[in-house]
């Protein structure tokens, strides 16, 4: 559980990796370094200097490794007196590094997943449904002809819920609940112990992949916890796999884009936050464990957008664990795939594809598929078309500024190159997550 007097050195991976990002946009990390006091003590002298600076540049260079990560190993080990997060919060604050000091408070004020899991596990005591609900048309038992089932695995249990309690909150998984659908998979809206739930009924689960499929998506999601990563909070397998996730009220990105129903107009501002913060989620996945986490279909369909419109990354049915791997087929949405994702070469690369060709969706308001198009598939239609750039940006989403215009085309055509390594990674100094903070720092330029 992350708290208030959490050593800086204990820290979550996550918030770690958040700050280590937040905290070198504009070299924040120098400011901050400014202000910190020996043994944490505001009446002690200054702990660093400006030969200190130096040497962690030089370190920067020579491991490869960015400044602010360097600086946050350094303090946080050094000192008789080690620094808490309130002690690093409260001199963010100081020094006006607002939104590193609020990803700290966050994370201190939730400590999301014990909250959720504490949540449902009221659920399970508390729900009176008992009802005989098999013979109903809409119930359709699971067949599972596999050994590979959840109720041996115990790391699962504090999440589990009965499939019956979600039959109920969903009137049977009536159509008047359905938000949305998939290849595999049909989603609905819910209330639960008076929260507002999206549940994910696995529509087709008679294959031992298909199990597999299941089981990866619930077994990666566990390990995720990053503000751009969808939320897991329950799950059903007793009768029929289901996950339970939190609800966003403002849809998909595909949808919000395209405007569809009541979803609202994104400005081209907006756009560009949303990309940063899906580029977020992906630079986590891709370097937050020890081996990279390939999410393999990237697109705006599961993208989604809370109600403070943050971006959510979803539907981790496809992720593979490891980098430059094969498969026997490729999987994933066609209008996203790289050219190698077809012969079942796995990197992060691919996802590095799929992320372009998202850039080029914010860009343009096009959607990634249109059969009534020359050349169906985004990417291909851009391409061939060789339209001016200032033709590209949608008008609906008001003035966007040229630079920015161009910058954005030109790292998603850098995403999108054939050759995968050819591609920038999401990670590092000359990744795609820093490019779009540059471009979000010209921006805030621009405006002020």
């Amino acid at each position: 559980m992350t708290e208030a007097t959490t050593e800086v050195r204990k820290m979550d991976p996550a918030l770690r990796f958040d700050l280590i990002n937040l905290l070198n946009i504009n070299e924040g990390w120098k400011t901050l370094m400014t202000k910190v006091t020996v043994d944490c003590n505001p009446n002690n002298n200054l702990k660093y200097t400006y030969d200190h600076v130096k040497l962690i540049e030089n370190a920067s260079k020579l491991q490869q490794r960015f400044c602010s990560e360097i600086f946050l190993e350094e303090w946080g080990t050094s000192g008789k007196i080690r620094p808490n997060l309130q002690t690093l919060m409260n001199l963010l604050y100081e020094v006006n590094l607002i939104r590193a000091a609020e990803a700290i408070a966050s994370k201190i004020s939730k400590d999301c997943m014990t909250t959720r899991m504490t949540s449902f596990k009221n659920i399970l005591e508390n729900d009176e449904n008992t009802d005989d609900y098999s013979n109903s048309e809409n119930f359709r038992p699971t067949i599972l002809n596999t050994s590979l089932t959840l109720k041996n695995i115990e790391r699962f249990d504090e999440i589990r819920i009965p499939y019956e309690t979600l039959y109920h909150a969903t009137n049977g998984f009536s159509d008047s609940c359905l938000i949305g659908s998939g290849g595999y998979s049909k989603v609905f809206k819910a209330e639960l112990n008076n929260r507002t739930v999206a549940i994910k009924r696995m529509e087709k689960v008679y294959e031992e992949r298909d199990i597999k499929q299941y089981l990866n998506e619930i077994d990666n999601i566990l390990k995720f916890k990053h503000v751009n990563l969808l939320p897991l909070l329950a799950i059903s397998e007793d009768k029929h796999p289901c996950i339970v996730y939190e609800f966003m009220e403002n849809g998909s990105l595909l949808d919000c884009i395209a405007c569809k129903e009541r979803s609202s107009l994104l400005n081209w501002k907006l756009r560009i936050k949303l990309g940063i913060e899906v580029a977020s989620g992906l630079v986590y996945l891709h370097t937050a464990f020890e081996t990279p986490i390939i999410h393999r279909d990237i697109k705006t369909a599961n993208i989604l957008l809370d109600k403070l419109f943050v971006a959510k990354i979803g539907d981790f049915g496809l992720t593979r664990i490891g980098d430059n791997t094969m498969t026997s087929e490729g999987k994933g949405t066609s209008a996203y795939m790289s050219p190698e994702a077809f012969r079942g070469d796995v990197s992060v690369k691919l996802d590095v594809f799929s992320f372009g060709v998202v850039l080029l969706e914010l860009l343009t308001g096009l959607p990634p598929f249109d059969e009534f198009r020359q050349h169906r598939d985004l990417l291909t239609h851009i391409i061939e078309s060789e339209s001016p750039i200032e033709d590209l940006p949608d008008k609906r989403a008001g003035d966007w500024n040229k630079m920015t215009v161009e910058k954005i085309y030109e790292l998603a055509k850098l995403c999108t190159l054939v050759s995968k390594s050819k591609r920038p990674f999401m990670y590092g100094e000359r990744g795609v997550y820093v490019a779009l903070e540059k471009i979000q720092s010209e921006i805030d330029g621009y405006v002020s």
